[in-house]
């Protein structure tokens, strides 16, 4: 985090059961089709937690965070913890992959952002999705964080990634097409490489 201050941050996901199927965007860097939605009670954890990560077209191990599927926690879905690298994903045994793949795509936007946005990126963002630059970037502890900038940029990142169905922001809409190319640019990833 930026300046001296020393406070840690928590951003969390609250409960939210979010329906749909997310259908790729155009310019999505992950197409996968041929991981299955794991809902098979016969499939182990293991492998719905394997087939989520499979989702994610991103290399989000550069990042440095550890990513741990614990049991379901009563009001969150996802938490990152950026003082220890850590993020935890709370899966409910009714979780398809696509939705766990959708929370893990928010708390990587949120490593993202902590590891690598400034104050100013945080402004441009804020500009390009039409959001107060006054506006605070994190809410606070413990709360649904949909309603920030700092939401909003995890969100939109999970959409780039995953296509949209699961988007839950409630700052900005969810970005349309033509805004695509343009936030796409936050994230080096996605660039198209020569």
């Amino acid at each position: 985090m930026q300046g001296t201050k020393k406070t840690v941050v928590l951003i969390l996901i609250l409960a939210s059961f979010r329906l749909g199927t997310a259908v790729p965007v155009t310019g999505a860097t992950n197409t996968k089709t041929d991981v299955p939605d794991v809902r098979t009670p016969a499939l182990s954890e293991q492998a719905r937690e394997d087939a989520a990560l499979a989702l994610i077209g991103f290399p989000w191990q550069k990042l440095k965070f550890q990513i741990v599927f614990m049991p379901p926690r009563h009001g969150f879905r996802a938490m990152i913890f950026p003082d220890k690298h850590r993020i935890e994903v709370y899966a409910r045994p009714q979780d398809d992959t696509r939705l766990l793949a959708y929370d893990i795509a928010h708390e990587l936007g949120h490593a993202i952002d902590v590891t690598r946005n400034t104050s100013e990126t945080r402004k441009k963002w804020m500009k390009s999705r039409g959001i107060n630059p006054a506006t605070p970037w994190f809410g606070c502890n413990r709360c649904s964080d949909y309603s920030t900038p700092a939401g909003d940029f995890a969100e939109t990142f999970a959409l780039l990634l995953l296509g949209p169905g699961h988007f839950a922001g409630r700052i900005a809409p969810s970005p349309n097409a033509n805004q695509i190319p343009e936030l796409s640019s936050f994230f080096p990833e996605f660039r198209q490489k020569p």
